[in-house]
């Protein structure tokens, strides 16, 4: 198996934060076998999730092949993520900010995950990331980022959802949701799939409740203090920016235009 296929696969785990010991720092990851997790929150500690959020975003975009990953943000009102906006430019990045978009996407990414259990999973590739070590055609990773006081609940059936949340990590689909913590007690049988399927992780006044669920190793906890993912975004982007090639994405030369449009 060559390094670039090595490559090619979606890290085994979300690095969520580090705990830290006088000096030393040990990262922290919870698994990506999950498919994903939730974030819920209180209000005052919003922010704190989207720098995690937004950090880990960066962080996989700078360290997986360049066009390997897609970001997908569903999430109305304020602007979040700042420094995932100039990424829209690129394709890396692609937020719905509306019920009409948010439905047109769901259902494009749902379409990739059932084309991608017709035409691509068997026996001997049991997810996508087997599959892309071992085919040259290689598939596009998806995370997919959803504000749960947003989603769309009315246009998305609970069997569409239930279908999405249980097929997508092995069609190379990542789910994280995130809200505030208001959500858990949503009469919404859409939501509640959601949180039902993912491991939830509660911040509430800034500290983040890491449980057993979220990081196997609990006893490093113990004299460990843990601190979220707040990385140095400007760097990230520059290497996300490096790695993507720039001047080669711009150059009229390589900017392919629709057929059959010329005016006669």
């Amino acid at each position: 198996m060559s390094e670039k296929d090595k490559n090619y696969a979606f890290p085994w785990g979300f690095h969520i934060g580090d705990l830290h010991k006088d000096a030393n720092k040990i990262p922290l990851y919870t698994s990506s076998t999950d498919g994903g997790f939730c974030l819920l929150y209180d209000t005052i500690s919003e922010s704190r999730v989207d720098h995690l959020l937004e950090s880990l975003c960066l962080e996989l975009l700078s360290t997986m092949p360049y066009g390997s990953l897609d970001i997908h943000l569903f999430d109305v009102g304020k602007k979040k993520f700042y420094n995932l906006s100039p990424l829209q430019y690129i394709q890396l990045y692609k937020p719905a900010y509306t019920v009409e978009m948010m439905s047109m996407n769901f259902s494009d990414i749902e379409k990739t995950i059932i084309s991608r259990y017709q035409d691509l999973l068997c026996c001997n590739r049991q997810d996508i990331n087997e599959h892309n070590q071992k085919s040259r055609q290689k598939q596009m990773y998806h995370l997919v980022l959803i504000n749960l006081e947003d989603f769309p609940t009315e246009e998305i059936a609970l069997r569409r959802i239930q279908n999405f949340v249980e097929s997508a990590y092995k069609a190379g689909v990542y789910v994280i949701a995130f809200g505030n913590e208001k959500v858990l007690d949503s009469e919404s049988e859409t939501i509640q799939a959601i949180l039902k399927h993912f491991k939830n992780i509660q911040v509430q006044e800034g500290e983040f409740k890491i449980t057993k669920e979220v990081f196997e190793f609990m006893e490093l906890l113990d004299d460990h203090e843990f601190k979220s993912l707040k990385l140095d975004k400007g760097s990230l982007m520059q290497t996300i920016l490096i790695n993507a090639d720039l001047e080669t994405l711009l150059d009229p030369e390589n900017i392919k235009l629709e057929e059959n449009t010329k005016v006669q």
